[in-house]
């Protein structure tokens, strides 16, 4: 009897062998299913694409659980305004408005997501033709996945369908705030439609989760004219000042002129009379023609400089020829001097008059 059972033995042990193989590759694959996660989803969808009849608008929710309740609801000002229920996955062809509520329930009456629909994202304008850019805004925490595709109609006799076709994925480089941005690797072209994905996924209770999608599409369009460039800045007010004179005799005004230094602070022209106080000394250099009761005072000597920068000038003073004579047999000279500042934007200012004296 031995050797038989030695034989049985050594039939047996290698069955069990391949019967203990079988139980570990099968406990994994179990464990794995006992440890997979519940998810519930809710995603939203608007816009258009370059196809108005291919209508992509939608609200749907979703649980990965077979034969698991789920229920939709948009609340808008507290009131229901669109209802679904079924197993494991609802939807409807209505979106939300901007501040609707949405809520996911699963069972029925056992809220597991809930969303104040902020309609976002959104696209910039200069996603457009011949552009690489991607661009927008998002709601805050959210990443963002962007892409363009092209839309194929395909007619039979009874129905028209729309083929989707995938054109290139946008690469996002940036995340910051309320704002996306990002490229593609090719610009875009009419004909096209870009749309932009915003999801967050919040962890539940026991270990389920909670993703919130939101997606935008429109038409790929002309891109926006540049704006105009702003207005240049108004020109600050015109100022000036007398700095200092560098001539105080009557005989260097008769040889090289009289000469003195005027400050302006921004392109202009300063224009100089000197008047003897005999008569009405007029308020603007260039304006002696005028009537008035007292005899106008008698220009002795005029001197203009132009400043094409904001600085200082120095202006010489000419005497009038019919005055030279005059100021020759002068052994003083008592004059009112006039500064005049004209700016290259067509501003005029006064300085105050200076009342200046020369000796021979």
């Amino acid at each position: 009897m031995l050797p038989f059972d030695r034989l049985s033995l050594r039939v047996v042990a290698p069955r069990a062998a391949v019967l203990a193989v079988a139980v570990a590759w099968l406990l994994p694959a179990t464990a794995l299913a006992k440890s997979s996660p519940t998810r519930y989803s809710l995603s939203i969808t608007e816009g258009v694409s370059t196809q108005p009849e291919d209508s992509i608008l939608g609200t749907s929710a979703s649980v990965n659980v077979h034969g698991r309740q789920i229920r939709l609801s948009i609340i808008r000002a507290g009131a229901v305004v669109v209802q679904t229920k079924g197993e494991e996955g609802v939807g409807t062809s209505q979106v939300p408005q901007v501040g609707d509520v949405v809520t996911v329930e699963s069972p029925v009456g056992t809220t597991v997501g809930s969303v104040v629909y902020d309609g976002l994202p959104s696209l910039d304008p200069t996603v457009c033709a011949g552009s690489t850019n991607f661009s927008g805004q998002r709601s805050g925490g959210m990443t963002v996945e962007g892409s363009y595709y092209t839309v194929i109609p395909h007619t039979n006799p009874y129905y028209t369908s729309y083929e989707h076709k995938s054109g290139g994925v946008a690469q996002v480089t940036v995340l910051s705030g309320s704002t996306f941005g990002g490229s593609f690797l090719k610009p875009l072209e009419l004909g096209q439609t870009v749309k932009a994905v915003e999801s967050l996924e919040t962890p539940l209770e026991g270990g389920s989760i909670f993703t919130y999608e939101s997606e935008i599409d429109r038409p790929v369009g002309a891109c926006p004219a540049p704006p105009a460039p702003p207005p240049p800045p108004p020109p600050p007010a015109l100022q000036g000042t007398i700095l200092h004179f560098l001539t105080s005799s009557i005989r260097a005004l008769l040889k090289h002129g009289w000469s003195d230094v005027v400050g302006i602070n921004q392109p202009g022209t300063v224009v100089q009379d000197l008047y003897l106080p005999t008569g009405t000394v007029p308020a603007h250099a260039a304006t002696a023609h005028r009537k008035h009761k007292r005899p106008p005072a008698t220009l002795i000597a005029r001197g203009s400089a132009t400043s094409k920068v904001a600085g200082s000038v120095t202006v010489v003073l000419h005497v009038v020829k019919r005055q030279k004579g005059r100021l020759r047999h002068m052994h003083s000279l008592h004059a009112v001097l006039v500064t005049t500042l004209h700016a290259a934007s067509g501003a005029t200012l006064d300085l105050g008059r200076r009342t200046v004296t020369l000796h021979h």
